[in-house]
């Protein structure tokens, strides 16, 4: 009796539509496949049909991807933010920023929300295109943001191994897939909940955010929010959301402790 074999995810039809959409064809469309496919997965299947998997999971590709997104930021930023003299390479920017756009660059929030823009002409989403266990597939685990982040890098990791490392490949790949704008972006200045959370861990002191009361109706809310460092309050902030309401309160903390 001829053995059952599984469904391939994606099908070879999925697969070729991938491949139009991050604008690279694969020599060895199985490294593709194996991009799109979760331990989980390999691991029900070794289980249930007590022989390996057809297809690798992708954590070997999605470590190789990391390293290859490092690399292609490394050379957009050096290309766009500085040039090499008669004295060597000169950078617009100093060594403590080029290392904080890198690690914006990186943010693992930031790789989800590229997966999640890349779909089929259909609809389909590339999250929903991995291969993945059913306990995942029915909770929908397979669409939370780690696994997207992870699925980007492996990505990026299959088309790595099928080029051979080649920069030249991956480095139009991530900007085409990216935001240049946020890839070519400098940092952002520290909002002051941030600025107010390093005074204070950098002093010792205790803070909070406490509620003071919230009015209105659900749909149209006011949060006032007071901000308490020591046991003292130092700041208070009225705006619609409790963040916003944090943040200026922690602007107006950050105004009294700068006179004490």
């Amino acid at each position: 009796m001829k053995k059952q074999t599984a469904p391939l995810c994606p099908t070879d039809a999925e697969m070729r539509e991938i491949e139009r959409v991050i604008g690279y064809t694969f020599r060895d469309p199985v490294l593709l496949r194996q991009a799109f496919t979760r331990r989980s997965f390999t691991e029900e299947f070794e289980a249930k049909h007590k022989r390996p998997a057809p297809v690798e999971c992708n954590e070997v590709l999605e470590t190789l991807g990391d390293a290859m997104l490092s690399a292609a930021l490394l050379t957009i930023l050096t290309a766009r933010h500085g040039k090499v003299t008669e004295r060597g390479y000169v950078s617009d920017f100093g060594e403590g920023v080029f290392t904080e756009i890198k690690k914006n660059l990186c943010d693992k929030t930031a790789l989800s929300r590229i997966i999640d823009g890349l779909s089929l002409p259909d609809g389909t989403t590339f999250a929903a295109l991995q291969a993945t266990s059913d306990g995942d597939r029915s909770s929908g685990n397979y669409n939370a943001p780690s696994p997207k982040e992870d699925l980007f890098e492996s990505i990026l990791g299959a088309v790595a191994m099928d080029c051979g490392c080649d920069l030249s490949v991956i480095v139009p790949l991530v900007e085409r897939l990216d935001d240049p704008d946020r890839l070519t972006a400098a940092p952002a200045e520290k909002d002051a909940k941030t600025r107010l959370k390093e005074l204070c861990e950098a002093k010792g002191w205790n803070y909070d955010y406490p509620l003071i009361e919230r009015t209105g109706p659900d749909h149209d809310p006011t949060h006032v929010v007071t901000c308490v460092v020591n046991g003292r309050s130092v700041g208070r902030g009225s705006a619609r959301s409790k963040k916003e309401a944090e943040c200026k309160a922690a602007e107006k903390a950050l105004q009294e402790l700068a006179k004490s």
